[in-house]
């Protein structure tokens, strides 16, 4: 057989990849095996397969010709998960034994791809294998959900995306699992930085820097946008919920350890630590800080260090609490629960059991979003649903900013951007 050139060679083993693709081998397995032999990602670039190309590579190896795909039975599991096993190893001597056919290296026996000998006229290329390339920063995909137009951002396997904000011109997203903090460009979502933050999960900005809580760890981070570094740490308990700021302070509950943290953003300093027994997060609603307690919502005194109840039973045992600046967003078993902070009173609900996840808010209205029904849009005026984005199955953190609504996906590991 004459030898072949690099691109011949990659167009062999991609021919081979149809093949395999008739048996459903998943790309990845498939992938793998390749990435240890050939210069290229084949499963991007040969599938699906192409029979004319496939009875190509058969001939060349002696082999039976294609008559087309064999569709597997509907009840009958895929042949890859019955034997993949066995699979991965065909796959193997299948391309140890193309590679030492077409490239006919001297000093090597059949089947066999190790290096040639150091007499070969021909200069051994070093294996990609050996010296792979550094994966650069992932790329959005754009689609469509429902009407409008999207791009969502693969972060990477289990990165456990939580909180985005915007801010300093950037999109900033907090990956919980990946212990970092991402920031990206507003349009075409490319990565700008990455900075590493243990169990960074809710955002704030204060005193000219981001804010990002770690809620796997203690306190919270500080982040100086303008080198993109960590500059500081403050708080030795384990943070609750997002942080408020307030009050020329940052304001952070910490649930477990029941006390409410002061920090002054300018000192990055724990100036005061209020015994909050009882009563878990916290939000700013008009003037007041808004925590919920033991009998629905409470207000507290920073001055005099003190809660007071409100009331409200749609807010007591919540999971989370949200403030569109004015009112009180309460999550309960039934839902959502708007809630008038002067007395506790109930002004408005929003029904789904079990399903709302987070709520946001952008001029005059908000974004709640629902596991399994997507992203719904709420006139603030009226408490009417105008419109929902099918993003499915499990819309997490939502954040309107630049004509777009950004979404979190924590099981999905991606972000979404779509367009407003």
């Amino acid at each position: 057989m004459s030898r072949l050139s690099p691109d011949q060679i990659d167009r062999e083993l991609g021919a081979w990849l149809r093949e395999e693709s008739l048996t459903r081998a998943p790309a990845g397995l498939v992938e793998d095996v390749f990435a240890r032999t050939s210069r290229t990602p084949q499963a991007s670039r040969w599938w699906p397969p192409q029979p004319d190309l496939l009875r190509d590579i058969v001939g060349r190896l002696g082999g039976p010709q294609p008559t087309g795909p064999r569709p597997i039975h509907p009840r009958r599991a895929p042949a890859w998960q019955r034997t993949g096993s066995l699979a991965g190893a065909i796959a193997i001597v299948l391309i140890a034994i193309v590679l030492g056919v077409s490239l006919g290296r001297p000093g090597t026996g059949p089947g066999s791809i190790g290096s040639p000998s150091p007499s070969a006229a021909v200069s051994p290329t070093p294996s990609p294998s050996a010296t792979p390339s550094p994966a650069g920063p992932p790329s959005p995909a754009r689609t469509v959900i429902g009407t409008q137009s999207a791009q969502r951002l693969d972060l990477g396997p289990d990165a456990g995306p939580i909180g985005v904000t915007s801010a300093f011109g950037s999109i900033w997203v907090a990956d919980i699992h990946a212990d970092d903090v991402r920031r990206l460009e507003p349009t075409t979502m490319r990565e700008l930085a990455r900075i590493p933050v243990p169990g960074a999960a809710w955002f704030a900005v204060a005193d000219g820097a981001l804010w990002v809580t770690n809620q796997v760890g203690t306190g919270l981070t500080r982040i100086d946008p303008v080198t993109n570094t960590v500059v500081a740490h403050v708080g030795d308990v384990p943070p609750c919920g997002a942080p408020v700021v307030a009050i020329g302070s940052i304001w952070q509950a910490a649930c477990d350890a029941d006390v409410i943290l002061r920090i002054d953003p300018a000192t990055n300093t724990v100036v005061d630590t209020i015994p909050a027994r009882g009563h878990l997060f916290l939000v700013l609603a008009g003037d007041r800080l808004i925590s919920v307690g033991p009998e629905g919502l409470a207000s507290l005194d920073p001055v005099k260090r003190t809660f007071t109840t409100i009331g409200g039973r749609a807010a007591i045992g919540s999971g989370f609490v949200a403030s569109d600046g004015a009112t009180v967003w309460a999550q309960n078993s039934a839902g959502i629960a708007r809630i008038d902070p002067a007395d506790g009173r109930a002004i408005a609900g929003f029904t789904y059991p079990d399903a709302a996840q987070a709520v946001s808010f952008a001029a005059g209205h908000g974004w709640l979003t629902v596991r399994g029904i997507g992203v719904l849009e709420i006139d603030l005026a009226t408490n009417t649903v105008t419109r929902t984005i099918p993003l499915q199955p499990s819309p997490n953190i939502p954040f309107e900013a630049g004509g777009a609504l950004w979404v979190t996906d924590f099981d999905g590991s991606a972000l979404w951007r779509i367009q407003l």
